[in-house]
């Protein structure tokens, strides 16, 4: 008998070809940014939005976290809408507002005589059992849902869906489910309600695309989970344990940010490093 990589390697092989057969998911309405970036760096966004290519590749096991969490999102969202009248996959374009944006809703449902803006996250273990322990769902998944409540004044409350897609450790199973519902006025985060944190990153994907109109790539600026910005000025290393802030550890524009540094950058210029960096990790 011996022990083979076969299966494995062909495994990791298809769910690699695939992704880079994918490609970069193209925004609802066509518009430069999506409402699902919503809390994210404000550079990351910029570099989605001007379609930089990414400087390092997702592994297996973060694909394959993708693939279980899109099948068990995809079968949610199908049980739902058997059972609940409601519109999926809404498109909301929010360009009206000035700010090119837009997104896909998971569904606009109506449930007990109101309309809600469905949102399902599939999470793992530690993000779901955090939720779990605080009761509340995270500020950017709120941001997001109720950005896309934005395109549709007949919705009154989000409902948040998490779905567990594995076990935690003497606690929750896989496929456990946490549901909350939030009116758009009522006070959630620091005395903010859901509209007033989703009009709050209007403002951020407005200075985003004022800093691309104007040629510039913006500043590396995080949030914490209170929405709370920082300027980045050395970000760890990427797919590193340690560090922080953390996002950094997991943006796929890792080194090109942290080559260009932090603040008043040209486009011109981060492209430069971009084509240099990428050209590296090929070799």
């Amino acid at each position: 008998m011996k022990y083979t990589s076969t299966a494995s390697d062909a495994f990791a092989k298809h769910l690699s070809d695939k992704n880079e057969a994918d490609g970069p998911k193209p925004t609802a309405a066509g518009t430069l940014l999506r409402c699902s970036d919503a809390q994210n760096c404000l550079r990351q966004r910029g570099f989605a939005a001007a379609k930089f290519p990414e400087a390092h590749s997702i592994d297996t096991n973060t694909l394959l976290a993708f693939s279980l969490g899109t099948s068990m999102h995809e079968l949610l969202q199908e049980s739902i809408g058997n059972v609940y009248d409601g519109e999926f996959e809404a498109v909301v374009d929010l360009s009206g507002s000035g700010v090119s944006l837009s997104g896909s809703a998971d569904g606009v449902v109506e449930v007990d005589g109101e309309t809600m803006l469905l949102e399902i996250k599939t999470m793992g273990a530690y993000p779901f059992k955090m939720a779990k322990e605080s009761g509340l769902p995270k500020r950017q998944h709120v941001a997001q849902a109720a950005l896309y409540a934005m395109g549709f004044p007949e919705v009154t409350k989000l409902w948040m869906v998490y779905l567990a897609k594995e076990s935690g450790f003497r606690g929750h199973k896989a496929g456990e489910m946490l549901e909350f519902i939030i009116d758009l006025d009522e006070p959630t985060f620091e005395g903010l309600s859901p509209r007033q944190v989703a009009e709050g990153e209007l403002e951020n994907f407005r200075s985003v695309q004022n800093d691309l109109s104007n040629n510039m790539l913006p500043d590396a600026v995080v949030f914490d989970d209170n929405g709370v910005d920082m300027l980045v000025e050395k970000p760890p290393a990427y797919g590193s344990s340690k560090g922080q802030p953390w996002n950094c550890r997991y943006c796929r524009y890792q080194s090109i940010c942290e080559a260009c540094g932090p603040t008043e950058v040209t486009l011109e210029t981060a492209k430069m490093h971009a084509v240099w960096l990428c050209e590296e990790e090929k070799v």
